[in-house]
């Protein structure tokens, strides 16, 4: 793969799409949902919350939906029990201030749908742009095998992931999980899944020599400060290509709409970013090795007029390196964040779904490698999930903080970062 290529698939228009494709400024103080734990997207019914619990309650309240808790009445929200407990969900929407009377009422909803539905059919003369990523001639899906490396997958896993789709509505919930006396073992369709995973986290997670060999170390008259920054910033882009190849091979992406798969693709590129600095992250000496094996210390960072960022992505990759996260978690953790609640996705649900079948994996996964604190594990795991649209919003913060440093991003990188002004 070599660097103009790796967005090949979308076509010049396609590209376009990126560029057209906007989502919300990035806050300059991170902001969580009080209700789960997710990253706030804003006040809403008087509480602030993410896109996900403001449509639950709405809909709660909009159908005076009555739930009934099956694990005891005291559930601990967060991003993966929400989906589990509706009553402790919507209990602790009131809890936190969320308010009924708020709510537009159902009739005035469903005019308002109704205008929409009629905007939306205006709209279906528009022509598509390029090729969506889900015509993309990818690999087919399968376990890997001891000549998996030569052959690629096969097509076995695709069926075994309709199963996963199929069987996800009824699993159980982590509470029965951690009052069963024995653990399940892992399913065929799950260690498939994790088995494919694997292999595409592998497959692309170095650049090519090729690629890597255009990237000079020195022009004439720069100083070092601005060498180190064009250094990290081609290597960002290599990276942010192969986290754009990943993500397209993952089971249920090119389901989903072209539009939605451009949203999650500029969504979730620094926060995976994140986590292949953790997996290349070496304890010895502190430091990041990527592709071209140069060591990347703090201080490369801040020579490069990265510190602050570095110093929080550094304690980042020391915590994950103490956990002892393996290859499968990583790539587990990665599919997770790629399939995340991003504001503007057109088919939310189907999203959510396909991040539920990830949940489940690792939960089973964890449940079996991690015993006997698997369940603690697990809860970290979670954590870092949140910790990753963190990170993602620092690093939203340091992209508009290069103005200031009179740096400025490569156009791919302040495009798919939707960084204005470069």
């Amino acid at each position: 793969m070599s660097p103009p290529s790796s967005l090949s698939n979308y076509g010049a228009d396609s590209y376009g799409d990126l560029k057209k494709k906007k989502g919300p400024i990035p806050r300059q103080q991170e902001e969580l949902c009080l209700v789960c734990g997710d990253r706030a997207s804003g006040y809403h019914y008087n509480a602030l919350t993410c896109e996900g619990c403001k449509g639950f309650f709405r809909r709660s309240i909009t159908k005076n939906a009555v739930y009934q808790c099956k694990y005891g009445n005291n559930c601990e929200m967060d991003m993966y029990m929400r989906r589990k407990c509706q009553e402790c969900r919507l209990k602790k929407c009131l809890n936190v201030g969320m308010r009924p009377e708020c709510v537009v009422p159902e009739s005035q909803c469903q005019v308002k749908r109704e205008q929409k539905k009629a905007r939306d059919k205006d709209k279906r003369d528009y022509p598509s742009l390029g090729s969506p990523i889900a015509e993309d001639k990818a690999g087919p899906i399968s376990p890997v095998s001891k000549d998996c490396k030569s052959k690629g997958p096969s097509t076995a896993c695709a069926m075994q992931f309709k199963n996963l789709v199929d069987s996800s509505s009824n699993v159980q919930s982590p509470m029965s999980a951690m009052q069963r006396t024995t653990t399940k073992p892992l399913t065929r369709e799950q260690e498939e899944l994790i088995n494919t995973l694997v292999y595409y986290q592998e497959e692309f997670e170095q650049p090519t020599e090729a690629d890597i060999k255009k990237i000079r170390f020195n022009f004439d008259g720069e100083d070092t400060s601005d060498m180190r920054f064009r250094h990290i910033t081609e290597m960002t882009i290599l990276t942010v290509q192969l986290i754009v190849e990943f993500s397209k091979q993952l089971p249920g992406f090119a389901t989903l709409q072209r539009e939605d798969q451009i949203t999650l693709l500029k969504a979730c590129s620094s926060e995976v970013m994140m986590l292949r600095a953790a997996r290349r992250y070496d304890s010895k000496t502190d430091c990041i090795v990527f592709g071209n094996s140069f060591p990347y210390t703090q201080a490369s960072y801040a020579l490069a007029g990265l510190g602050d960022s570095a110093e929080v992505l550094f304690r980042f990759c020391r915590s994950l390196c103490k956990m002892k996260v393996d290859n499968a978690e990583y790539a587990l953790l990665a599919a997770i964040a790629i399939f995340s609640e991003r504001p503007n996705l057109k088919e939310l649900k189907k999203v959510e779904k396909l991040q539920e079948i990830y949940l489940e994996a690792l939960k089973s996964y964890v449940e079996n490698r991690r015993l006997p604190r698997s369940h603690m594990v697990f809860a970290k795991l979670l954590n870092i999930l949140t910790e990753l649209r963190t990170l993602g919003n620092i690093n939203s913060e340091m992209c508009f903080s290069l103005t200031f440093k009179n740096k400025r991003l490569p156009p791919f990188l302040a495009e798919i970062w939707d960084v204005s002004g470069y």
